[in-house]
């Protein structure tokens, strides 16, 4: 049964549809970015203090690649000493909107509630920078603060690779990159309902294609943008899920929504992971929805689950 917070946030945009505000899917990607965007900032919960926050940049595949970075308060007060643990976060917007500030907010409790420093990753958007782009960046990010970690007040030996919904393809897909190029991978991955197989449609992308925030309009509106005519699908970077081997890939942390078009696919993604004897940690939040992990400011859900999945990276890390 979909959540009351759940329900009654839908019901608010389905009312400011029918009232004349313009679907997503039907406007312009730059127009739609702007307004989507300021709306996400917004449905944040306020953001917690942190012990320190840093922006900055470094050079990408094809253009500076913008970073904020967040080391956690002590409990004790102050900020925690020495080289941390670090998640690597990529935001969701299905590789057109979304930034930085968008999830400024889930950044900064991750981080407190983890212990562990997270450094989240402005990587290049379509239609402006299609496919693979989002993926180059995300791989070339990692590998520079893996390779730079004392420059980042990272322990290079216990940095994770995280995000949601694009986001959290783009952490999969950088752990199957490193692994089979035999170099240093990350150490764990946190997947917020990620997008990991393209080629098909699962049946929960048939049962909630419409009126539960992600639909399939929207989608294929994302995809329009960020897939150029004539890939192929099956593309590993496109479809983590088709991968024939996941053995030797990090222990992971994997989130679902029970009423998201990408549900089963997050799950697939664990079943695969726990059968190849990946330790795994799986869980589905039954009565909510697509983007709930971001939205704290109406889906006290979300709060919980960055609560949770904070818990299980602090318990890997041993923050």
């Amino acid at each position: 049964m979909l959540d009351a917070e759940a329900r009654f946030l839908l019901e608010l945009m389905d009312t400011a549809t029918k009232n004349g505000r313009p679907r997503l899917e039907t406007l312009p990607h730059a127009v739609g970015r702007h307004a989507v965007d300021k709306m996400s900032e917004d449905g944040e919960a306020d953001p917690p203090e942190v012990a320190e926050v840093a922006d900055g940049g470094f050079s990408g595949p094809a253009s500076e690649l913008r970073f904020r970075r967040y080391r956690p308060q002590n409990p004790m007060g102050g900020a925690k000493p020495g080289l941390l643990p670090t998640l690597v976060y990529y935001h969701g917007g299905g590789f057109v909107i979304g930034n930085i500030e968008t999830h400024d907010s889930t950044c900064r409790r991750v981080a407190n509630k983890s212990g562990c420093q997270v450094i989240s990753i402005d990587y290049r958007l379509a239609p402006e920078h299609p496919f693979p782009a989002p993926i180059d960046d995300g791989v070339a990010a990692f590998r520079h603060i893996r390779d730079n970690a004392e420059l980042f007040g990272a322990d290079a030996a216990r940095i994770a690779v995280g995000g949601d919904s694009a986001g959290g393809a783009i952490a999969a897909v950088i752990c199957q990159i490193c692994r089979d190029a035999g170099e240093a991978a990350p150490a764990f991955q946190m997947l917020i309902y990620p997008a990991t197989d393209s080629s098909r449609e699962s049946a929960s992308r048939t049962a909630f294609a419409e009126g539960y925030l992600l639909s399939k309009p929207l989608m294929d509106w994302f995809w329009e943008a960020y897939v150029p005519e004539g890939v192929d699908l099956a593309d590993l970077r496109l479809s983590p899920l088709l991968a024939k081997d996941f053995t030797g890939l990090p222990p992971a942390f994997v989130l679902t929504a029970g009423y998201d078009p990408l549900r089963d696919e997050g799950r697939a993604y664990a079943d695969k992971l726990i059968d190849a004897g990946v330790k795994t940690t799986y869980v589905n939040y039954p009565g909510t929805i697509h983007g709930f992990f971001s939205m704290t400011r109406f889906l006290k859900q979300g709060l919980k689950a960055n609560d949770e999945a904070a818990g299980v990276m602090a318990a890997f890390f041993g923050s």
